[in-house]
C-alpha cells in the first residue's frame, strides 16, 4: 500500500488497510475514509497555495486519494 508523509492521511490509509473485507459496511467505511482524505488534501493545498479551502473543492477530485493520483 502507498505511504504518505502527511500523518493524517497515513493514519486514514492505515485505517482503510485494517478494515475487514467481509464487513457488510465496508463500502460505507471506505467512502467515509476517502472523504476524510480528500478534506485533508484540500487543507494541504489551501495552505500551500494560500487560496481559501472552500474554493478548492473540485467534484472530480472528491475521492482521489494520494495513492490514486
Amino acid at each position: 500500500m502507498a505511504t504518505s508523509t502527511n500523518t493524517t492521511i497515513q493514519t486514514l490509509m492505515d485505517e482503510a488497510q485494517a478494515l475487514d473485507p467481509t464487513d457488510m459496511n465496508l463500502e460505507e467505511k471506505l467512502n467515509l475514509i476517502a472523504q476524510k482524505v480528500a478534506a485533508e488534501q484540500r487543507k494541504v493545498k489551501a495552505a500551500l497555495t494560500g487560496v481559501d479551502e472552500a474554493s478548492l473543492i473540485d467534484p472530480a477530485d472528491a475521492f482521489a486519494c494520494e495513492g490514486c493520483q
